[in-house]
């Protein structure tokens, strides 16, 4: 018990007034930890902040894609090798309506999702065997290879059907040797006008869709017919109006060469390459020359391959990426959460600009485990193997500007904000080593004609690729308040819970100021205004995503 004199100076009695008292105080306690945890939890926050593509399949549901981009995935791609037409239409509209429901429930931020397509390039593959199942060739046995389309979906040991096998039949002789898989080895014995039989030489295991490997096979095109071989897949990729073109297994230089000049003049495809660098490395073909081609250079697998090929992977074809400025698209072949250990603060995690994922045949379920892989042990700790480079980094003035961002971000920011319309500028942030999400805000006005907002959205879903980066994409009818750009990136990234008040950011702001009422503040250059501050709180009575 416990008494209390009121307003009037009379004595009132208050039943277990000190029980009260301690239960309101244990409560303060309580939320002060609760407090003190967040925001220990929300410092020690550092993460490779890396991008998602996943692969659909036949059976994606509706529920998986929600799930997929509500983690972070923003492209998603469709394998038009080993699905029928029909059924790659199907997983795009499917993918198209999924986008819409989404974007009417948040109608504040424009959602833009990118659409791969996976051709099959110049290279040759078996088709799909009967039930899908592997079969076992023995050695002497005869087996015969044909472009009869009939048996695409439907192969035996007897004969198999080959994808692109018609443009290269008339450049194959008698007695050369073919290997299909990894395993398999023979010698053509017969050739007819649509078929070859071959006697195995070494038996094996065949498994749908695996390559062939013909002598010289690079070379057998002819360079004047060679877009036949790509113009159907083409053809259904506009079609679906895909954004990415996926060409698997390159080889040759001058084929690729061609076909980037002719999707340059009649579409307008992002390459993403996968090149099979054993051929490469084995042949010493130039691959910097071919790296160069490329929009996007997929490494498929860094883990179950020989040591030297490993080697060649890390000392010569990612620096050449990285000096030709190529996003890194790498393959994290989880299956299941214990191999979530194997891949945890991995060493190539700063090398890679994306993630891609695939269902899992383990559980039937997509691996967002992936998440895990981001954050980063001991991000304070900064190594500097060579102090030369450090030197000339900061001999220039934007190095310097780089640098600056870099060690701030890395110790201390939670965000950074960049108000740009240039898709380069965006990049570098998406090159630099940075532990925290940077937001990019593209704003599109009224005036914009259809051809530049296109433009902004193609920008968008080439950012989606790149490490590091978040597009917010709003129009006047998305800002009711009237946020300047920055100003709204902050107010939405609020609202998502990526920052709170009192977080220490970073926004950059780089445009072109021209005009007679505008500020002459650089000669003929762009201007960035940079500056670092804490979050606000929200104003009194301010609204903006509710």
């Amino acid at each position: 018990m416990a008494s209390v004199m009121d307003e009037h100076g009379k004595f009132s009695v208050l039943l277990n007034g000190q029980r009260d008292v301690e239960e309101q105080l244990n409560e303060f306690k309580k939320a002060c930890n609760a407090h003190d945890k967040h925001n220990r939890k929300r410092c020690k926050r550092r993460y490779y902040n890396l991008a998602l593509m996943a692969r659909m399949a036949c059976n994606t549901s509706c529920d998986e894609i929600r799930n997929l981009i509500q983690n972070g995935t923003r492209t998603f791609l469709l394998d038009a090798v080993r699905n029928r037409s029909d059924e790659i239409e199907k997983m795009a509209s499917l993918i198209t309506q999924t986008v819409e429901e989404i974007q009417t429930q948040d109608p504040h931020n424009k959602l833009v999702v990118g659409v791969a397509i996976e051709i099959n390039g110049d290279c040759c593959r078996i088709g799909r065997l009967r039930n899908n199942c592997s079969i076992f060739v023995e050695i002497g046995s005869n087996m015969t290879l044909t472009s009869n389309s009939s048996y695409r979906y439907s192969g035996f040991n007897e004969i198999c059907y080959v994808i692109n096998l018609q443009h290269y039949l008339p450049t194959l002789k008698l007695g050369d040797e073919i290997k299909i898989g990894g395993e398999v080895k023979g010698r053509i014995v017969k050739i007819l006008k649509t078929n070859i039989s071959i006697l195995i030489d070494e038996a094996g295991i065949i498994n749908s869709y695996d390559y062939i490997e013909l002598p010289e096979q690079c070379k057998f095109l002819n360079l004047q017919k060679a877009t036949n071989v790509f113009s159907h897949d083409l053809e259904m990729a506009a079609g679906l109006q895909a954004d990415f073109l996926v060409i698997p297994q390159i080889r040759c230089k001058t084929v690729l060469k061609m076909l980037r000049h002719y999707i340059r003049d009649n579409f307008k495809f992002q390459i993403i390459g996968t090149i099979d660098l054993e051929y490469v490395s084995r042949k010493m073909l130039d691959i910097m020359g071919i790296i160069k081609l490329l929009d996007f250079l997929w490494l498929t697998n860094l883990f179950d391959i020989p040591q030297a090929l490993h080697t060649y992977i890390c000392q010569d074809v990612i620096p050449i990426a990285k000096c030709w400025k190529k996003p890194l698209i790498a393959t994290v072949p989880l299956k299941r959460c214990s191999d979530f250990r194997v891949f945890e603060n991995h060493d190539f995690l700063w090398k890679i600009d994306c993630i891609f994922m695939e269902k899992s045949e383990w559980c039937n379920k997509y691996p967002l485990i992936v998440k895990k892989l981001l954050p980063i042990k001991n991000y304070r700790r900064g190594i500097v193997q060579n102090i030369s480079p450090l030197r000339d980094d900061l001999s220039s003035y934007q190095s310097a500007v780089n640098f600056v961002i870099r060690t701030i971000s890395t110790i201390e920011c939670q965000a950074i904000f960049l108000h740009t319309k240039c898709q380069v500028t965006a990049a570098a942030l998406g090159r630099m080593e940075i532990y925290c999400p940077v937001f990019v805000i593209i704003s599109m006005e009224d005036d914009d004609g259809e051809e530049e907002m296109l433009h902004h959205i193609q920008m968008a879903k080439n950012l989606n690729l790149r490490r590091n980066l978040n597009t917010i994409i709003y129009n006047r009818t998305m800002n009711p308040c009237e946020y300047k750009p920055i100003d709204y990136g902050i107010e939405y990234a609020r609202y998502c819970g990526a920052i709170e008040m009192g977080d220490f950011i970073i926004t950059i702001d780089l445009d072109k100021y021209g005009g007679e009422d505008a500020v002459q503040l650089g000669v003929g250059e762009d201007v960035v205004i940079m500056r670092a501050y804490y979050v606000p709180p929200k104003s009194v009575g301010e609204k903006l995503i509710c």
